[in-house]
C-alpha cells in the first residue's frame, strides 16, 4: 500500500509560527537563535519556501520542538499525554482538556528553558 507523504508547507509554517508566538518571539528574534535570516524565516512560516532538514532542525532547537512537532499534527500531544498517563490519571478528561493540559506542559517547559538560559 502506497502512503501519501506530501507535506503541506503552509501547515508546517503555521506550526512553526504558533510555537514561536507561544515563546513570545518575533521572527527576527527566533531567527537570531539559528543561522537563518529573518526574511527566510518568514518565507518558511508562510509556506512559500521549503527548508532543508538542517534548517528545520535549527528551528526545532530554537523553539524547543522536535521534528515530529513540526511535521506531524498530533504526535507532540500524544507523546505528552502518554507521559502524563504514566504519572497521573487523565482518563476522566475530555480530548479538549487533554489538549489544553498538553499545551500547558509544553509552554511551561519552554518557559523553564528560557529561564535556564538567562
Amino acid at each position: 500500500m502506497e502512503k501519501n507523504h506530501e507535506i503541506d508547507l503552509k501547515i508546517v509554517g503555521g506550526r512553526i509560527r504558533a510555537a514561536r508566538q507561544r515563546l513570545g518571539l518575533t521572527q527576527e528574534k527566533a531567527a537570531e537563535r539559528t543561522d537563518i535570516t529573518g526574511q527566510y524565516w518568514s518565507l518558511l512560516e508562510t509556506g512559500r519556501e521549503r527548508g532543508s532538514v538542517s534548517t528545520y532542525l535549527q528551528i526545532a532547537d530554537a523553539l524547543d520542538l522536535t521534528l515530529d512537532d513540526i511535521f506531524y499534527e498530533k504526535i507532540g500531544v500524544l507523546r505528552t499525554e502518554k507521559a502524563l498517563l504514566k504519572g497521573g490519571d487523565l482518563s476522566d478528561c475530555t480530548a479538549e482538556e487533554r489538549q489544553i493540559i498538553s499545551e500547558t506542559v509544553h509552554a511551561l517547559k519552554a518557559a523553564l528553558k528560557r529561564t535556564r538560559e538567562r
